[in-house]
């Protein structure tokens, strides 16, 4: 199976023995996106080539088999210039018929809505337009061969659905064959009539499939499904035939009284049985349906424990099969999963594929601006996927529009590759932005496979990689970079693996590293965090670490140098062993977070330069075990605190005040119960928006915050 992501990169999913494999394939070179993909066999050992058509409408194959060069570039259609980019939703369908022992592909693709024919997959081949009328721009394309007359070779049928351009509401299928070397439209006929003889329109949202069927004399038709009928009260349509000769059935719907949301006809492969009806698979609410033209609807019920909702996006039948009817079918979650079913007369068995792009590790947020400062700003996630390359998704910011519990938008996902060819990122460090400015300054830091620090930095050139390298020896951890002078950008603390801790930082356009050391006697367990902490002699970049005794310890700078503070332990039989975070409360006053053993319980600290740390006890939500800490972020309900976020033992997201009664928690339920959390980070999006970023158990992506309003 081929699929595609929201970032636009292309999967392919693969059975290999006895076990399911995704296998990236990303993107062309030179090409950013992959709009559409298609299958096609283009050897004689029947292995099959992806066609792929980027953001530029260029099409080109991906050979896996050829690994030093997979791809082949097959051009692509003319642009014209007078039509709206924003229409470029370029799509591609491929065929192929077979003469005696010869085979011929046909690839057609739309550009600004106008169709394009490639014959043959060769890279020299020209583009051809076969556009139907200017006025009547092409929606979806299906394709299947099909004999014009008995005893005739089969030959490519193009199937488009045409929307008027001023009222796109209304469609109207076309389809294209090629005459005396011509390509030609021929016009159908309306789909069946409605009780009232009236034509019913073509719905859109259905979609359009093709396949080939042979009547009981073993000549070739075409036959295409569309939806027909209003919404709420669509119904399928099948078209049948070939050349000039066509006819309409209808097979209503299933008797149900929900909605049909999907439909397509399962691909019967390059030689259908004689007689052999075309089937079609639908789903009506979250229950999929399959019948023949001359048979019945028949449920084939839900996901296993109706776990999802699944629309179908392609089906073929098993020609295995001999002694029952087959269908194999691949769809779609509404959670952007991918599922298959296989239904026979025996049943229907799913199998769960997941996710193709699942994600590795959380880098961080921040909120981005735009040119237009009226404008909404646009919030963004950074991470990195299984693969180690770097990813940031944008969420447009009518955030707190229904944004209670979790932010469910669709997600705009911008590929940054990784470091350097033969660097992966290995852990995410933070994410810095200098939002007063546009473009916006930003760098999203990680540490790299090599064990260097590296930062994926924006300004006004753009995103380019930096190599910060290392202190002298490996790095292991660090924790977000903050901002001490805006004009030297951001100060980054890690923690390498001699145990001590280090500072990279700007003085005008020179980086380098600062050793700050490690406390009398100690080595450094973990970095809890680092904050820039107004004083009198300035604002240095405080960084709290948690030492191997278990006790919390700040390093400060004193002149030119640094200066270690013991802030101690909550209690003498308490240890500390695992920071949580640092915030400024006050211009000279922080908040560390933190979890004790053997209670188990988050402790804050309050601390002032100079003054007596005070701990508090913040005890456990639910009076549970904690999973794993989240962070600390501004409370915009209260200035004079912060928020603490760790994840429970249940795998949600708790959160709790250092303003407020010592023991309280609030849970950020997700808006699916279901959903299990297993790391996160703590932001404020939007500026006062309280939010915790976080991958579930499935390697994907939430936004959860406390409902509002």
């Amino acid at each position: 199976m081929v699929v595609g992501t929201a970032g636009r990169h292309l999967y392919l999913r693969r059975h290999t023995g006895t076990v399911w494999q995704w296998e990236r394939v990303g993107t062309p070179p030179a090409a950013q996106v992959v709009r559409d993909a298609s299958l096609l066999a283009v050897e004689a050992s029947g292995a099959l080539t992806a066609a792929v058509v980027d953001g530029g409408a260029q099409v080109w194959l991906y050979k896996r088999q050829a690994a030093s060069e997979p791809w082949i570039n097959l051009g692509g259609p003319s642009r014209d210039p007078s039509l709206p980019e924003s229409l470029d939703t370029s799509q591609i369908v491929t065929s192929t018929t077979h003469h005696d022992t010869a085979t011929e592909n046909t690839l057609v693709v739309t550009s600004l809505e106008r169709p394009w024919i490639h014959q043959g997959v060769e890279p020299d081949g020209t583009w051809f337009p076969i556009t139907p009328d200017a006025n009547l721009p092409v929606g979806q394309l299906a394709s299947a061969p099909a004999s014009v007359a008995p005893d005739t070779e089969p030959q490519q049928h193009i199937f488009a659905l045409l929307h008027d351009r001023d009222s796109p509401e209304d469609s109207q299928v076309g389809v294209a064959l090629r005459e005396n070397s011509v390509w030609t439209w021929i016009d159908p006929g309306g789909p069946p009539t409605d009780e009232q003889d009236e034509p019913l329109p073509t719905g859109v949202s259905i979609g359009l499939s093709a396949t080939s069927i042979r009547d009981n004399s073993g000549t070739m038709h075409a036959c295409a499904v569309v939806g027909t009928g209003s919404f709420g009260e669509t119904t399928i349509s099948m078209l049948i035939g070939s050349g000039h000769d066509w006819r309409w059935v209808n097979l209503g719907r299933p008797p149900v009284p929900e909605s049909l949301s999907a439909a397509v006809v399962a691909d019967k492969g390059p030689d259908p049985r004689p007689g052999d009806e075309p089937l079609v698979v639908g789903r009506v609410g979250h229950t999929m349906w399959t019948r023949s033209v001359s048979g019945d609807w028949t449920d084939r019920g839900t996901t296993p424990g109706d776990v999802a909702v699944v629309d179908p996006m392609a089906a073929f039948e098993d020609t295995a099969a001999t002694a029952q009817r087959r269908m194999w079918t691949a769809g779609v979650s509404s959670a952007s999963e991918l599922w298959t079913f296989a239904s026979d007369e025996a049943g229907t068995r799913w199998e769960d594929h997941g996710s193709p792009g699942s994600v590795a590790a959380l880098v961080g947020a921040y909120t981005d601006t735009w040119p237009d400062t009226a404008h909404d700003h646009p919030v963004r996630m950074v991470v990195i996927d299984g693969h180690g390359d770097l990813w940031s998704g944008e969420l447009g910011a009518a955030l707190d529009v229904g944004f209670g519990d979790e932010v469910n938008q669709d997600w705009k996902w911008s590929f940054h590759g990784r470091p350097a060819a033969a660097v992966t990122s290995a852990a995410g460090i933070g994410v810095l932005s200098m939002n007063d400015d546009y473009p916006q300054p930003t760098w999203l830091f990680v540490v790299g496979s090599d064990g260097h620090l590296w930062a994926r930095t924006a300004d006004a050139a753009g995103w380019a990689w930096v190599d910060h390298g290392t202190p002298g020896t490996t790095i292991g951890s660090g924790t977000p970079p903050i901002a001490v002078n805006p004009a030297d950008g951001p100060i980054v603390h890690v923690l390498a693996d001699d145990g001590r801790l280090w500072m990279r930082s700007r003085s005008g356009h020179e980086w380098h590293w600062s050793d700050r050391g490690t406390p009398p006697g100690q080595l450094i367990f973990a970095v809890v965090g680092a904050a820039a902490l107004a004083t009198a002699a300035g604002t240095p970049p405080l960084a709290v670490v948690v030492t191997g005794d278990g006790l919390v310890r700040v390093s400060a700078p004193d002149g030119a140098a640094f200066a270690w503070t013991d802030l101690g332990t909550p209690t003498p039989g308490e240890k500390i062993v695992a920071g949580i975070g640092v915030e400024v409360v006050t211009p000279g006053t922080v908040d560390i977070a933190a979890v004790g053993s053997p209670s188990g319980q988050v402790w804050t600290l309050r601390w002032t330069p100079g003054g007596t740390p005070q701990w508090t006890a913040r005890g456990r939500p639910g009076e549970a075990h904690i999973q794993t800490v989240v962070g600390t972020m501004p409370d915009p309900a209260n200035e004079g605190g912060c928020l603490v976020a760790v994840i429970g033992s249940d795998e949600q997201v708790w959160v709790t005040a250092t303003t407020g009664p010592d023991q309280t928690w609030s849970r950020w339920d997700p808006s699916v119960p279901a959903t299990t959390v297993l790391e996160g980070k703590a932001v404020v999006l939007l500026g006062e928006m309280p939010c915790s970023v976080v991958i579930d158990d499935r390697r994907r992506v939430h936004v959860v915050t406390t409902p509002r309003g």
